[in-house]
């Protein structure tokens, strides 16, 4: 692998952490600080190498936040394996011409611990000078390269977080994009049902069908919020009383669970059924109705949920005399697997609804 391979490879390592130019930062600092103290040097850098200069993230004694590299100590000590110890300038033959140390400032030790990344690519040194020779004890150099290595744990870290970021970023603009384009063929969905059904005497059914694909893409504005993995059961739920405008009569009580995709749609589609019901023959046809819905977590040979839709104060209602395709969505339960009782009592509909919380989790 020729050189010029390897600095190009070099460079993009670099380039990859996009720390040159940024602004000074206390992390950086307090590791420059330390190396200065602990080496008892009057100058410490957290030094980066780019191509034609190399940039000072973190300095002490310099006063500036980048020199070009054509003197540079630190572009030789990139070449070593993990450390460069330089005791006397004017005594070491790679350094002895340099016109930092034959002129201003007059420079005679260095030391520098290399910055590297997993792949091996040195990037950087934590680097100490003086203008007098000396040497650096034992301990004196072990600080030196954990330094470096706590300061490439925070460039990994910035990293990994920018690049997170950055997914996110992106993930929410193709949800926003797919939701954008789902909205278009729900509504296209519906213009076509609206036009094809147009003649269709049950103008009920026509309702009901296109108030379920409403209720559809409600559900799918939950999943596109968590990436399409899960939905939160309270954010399913609100949205779909919403949607029935129940001004408060629909009281809920219960804890937040996270829902799959499957239970999402169903629960959606099951909830929206129910307050259509009790808007038409239930509880929430009269003023004075009200509804109840409760779930709690029940344990046993494998934990699940126990949902309960319970109305007051509505009209007597008696079991339909003929399952409708609302009945048997409701009838499929919270995951489409049944687990339901429903009782229709003197005080209005009690539904009772059961599923073990991995069938609700199941994506």
């Amino acid at each position: 692998m020729n050189f010029e391979y390897r600095e190009a490879e070099r460079l993009q390592a670099l380039a990859n952490y996009d720390m040159l130019d940024t602004p000074r930062e206390r992390d950086f600092d307090e590791i420059a600080s330390l190396a200065s103290r602990i080496c008892q040097t009057p100058i410490a850098v957290v030094n980066l190498i780019a191509e034609d200069r190399q940039f000072f993230k973190a300095e002490v004694g310099l006063g500036v936040r980048e020199t070009p590299l054509d003197n540079s100590f630190c572009a030789k000590a990139i070449l070593e394996q993990d450390f460069l110890l330089v005791p006397d300038a004017t005594k070491d033959a790679r350094f002895d011409c340099n016109p930092l140390v034959t002129g201003e400032p007059g420079l005679r030790f260095y030391a520098g611990a290399l910055l590297k990344t997993e792949e091996g690519h040195a990037i950087g040194t934590v680097c100490v000078l003086d203008y007098q020779p000396r040497v650096l004890t034992e301990l004196q150099q072990d600080t030196l390269k954990v330094l470096a290595r706590q300061v490439m744990r925070q460039l990994e870290l910035r990293r990994v977080l920018r690049d997170r970021d950055n997914a996110q970023r992106q993930q929410t603009l193709l949800n926003a994009e797919i939701s954008h384009r789902m909205k278009n063929t729900l509504a296209m969905v519906q213009a076509i049902a609206t036009q094809t059904l147009k003649g269709v005497a049950e103008r009920d059914a026509v309702a009901a069908f296109i108030q379920r694909i409403s209720a559809m893409g409600t559900a799918h504005d939950q999943l596109l919020q968590q990436d399409w993995a899960a939905a939160s059961l309270i954010n399913v739920i609100r949205p779909m009383l919403k949607l029935h405008g129940d001004g408060g009569r629909i009281r809920t009580t219960g804890p937040d669970i996270e829902l799959g995709q499957k239970a999402t749609v169903s629960i959606s589609l099951l909830l929206h059924e129910l307050a259509t019901n009790a808007v038409k023959y239930g509880a929430l046809s009269v003023p004075a109705g009200k509804v109840d819905l409760t779930w709690k977590i029940e344990t046993g040979a494998e934990p699940f949920i126990r949902l309960t839709w319970e109305e007051f104060g509505g009209p007597r209602v008696a079991e339909p005399e003929r399952t409708s395709f609302g009945s048997r969505l409701i009838q499929m339960g919270l995951v489409g697997k049944g687990g339901v009782e429903k009782q229709y009592l003197p005080s209005g509909l009690l539904a009772t609804f059961e599923a073990t919380i991995s069938d609700v989790r199941e994506l």
